[in-house]
């Protein structure tokens, strides 16, 4: 079931993100065109370049991602911190592959919260969680991150790596094995800021305990100043957003996640 699910996820966003549906609308109103439906063949080209429009002047990624990294503030006040958490994504598998050197996307301000924290907690040991999230596999995202966590200077001796799995709720239910004590105080959980409620509510779903979200690559916040014509961070941000919330109500659908309410003692209590 949970492979059905992972593939269905891939397939089902290759087909309903916001780009395709711009393709879609201009390939509609060219077959129309060419089958002379003027009236169909209009329409659908003109939102189709009012939608392209619209992405590359207005910064609509922060209508949808707002919300999402709103929900846990930035560098939360910290007492005893038992381990550090990081999840997979912020790596470059198939690049680092061909190149043979580890690399980074987008979310790399996960790899640099982690390196931080783990400079500012010596003692707490340093777990990441991820396989390949691609449908035929791949370069596992756990030996890229455990090159550049040795790279930082962390020891090896601090990592934990999990290499198994493909998905977020994958990435809290496989992560527990590695975990023998749990240790006084919390741990700290490092993902990309719009991420965080759905990777919140998966590690809730399977039973950890003493979390302390710590969001990393904040993306929303100013919809004035970034208002211009942008169309690739746009779409890029819109397109991450729209994703994030599917993926959201996808996990509450499935049973995968659960809120912090319903899951007592998940999120460390504050003094």
């Amino acid at each position: 079931m949970d492979t059905l699910f992972f593939i269905a996820a891939k397939l089902g966003w290759a087909l309903i993100r916001p780009e395709t549906l711009l393709v879609f609308l201009v390939a509609l109103g060219l077959y129309a065109l060419h089958r002379l439906r003027l009236g169909l063949a209009k329409l659908c080209l003109t939102l189709g370049l009012a939608g392209l429009l619209g992405v590359a002047v207005f910064p609509l990624g922060d209508v949808v991602l707002g919300p999402l990294e709103a929900r846990y503030p930035a560098n939360p006040d910290l007492g005893d911190v038992a381990g550090i958490l990081v999840l997979g994504g912020g790596e470059e598998e198939l690049v680092s592959a061909a190149k043979g050197q580890p690399t980074t996307n987008n979310e790399a301000d996960r790899f640099l919260a982690a390196i931080a924290l783990a400079e500012r907690f010596p003692n707490a040991p340093l777990i990441f969680t991820g396989g390949s999230a691609r449908v035929r596999g791949g370069p596992s995202g756990a030996l890229i991150a455990e090159e550049i966590f040795i790279d930082a200077g962390i020891a090896p001796e601090r990592l934990g790596l999990e290499s198994a799995s493909r998905n977020t709720a994958e990435n809290a239910t496989f992560s527990r094995d590695l975990i023998i004590d749990y240790g006084e105080g919390s741990w700290l959980l490092v993902t990309s800021a719009f991420h965080m409620p759905r990777a919140v509510g998966s590690f809730c779903a399977a039973g950890w305990q003493n979390i302390r979200p710590w969001p990393a690559g904040f993306r929303s916040g100013a919809f004035r100043q970034r208002i211009g014509w942008d169309l690739a961070r746009n779409l890029d941000d819109l397109n991450t957003g729209v994703k994030e919330w599917i993926g959201l109500m996808a996990y509450w659908v499935s049973g995968r996640v659960l809120s912090p309410e319903a899951a007592p003692g998940c999120l460390v209590e504050e003094d």
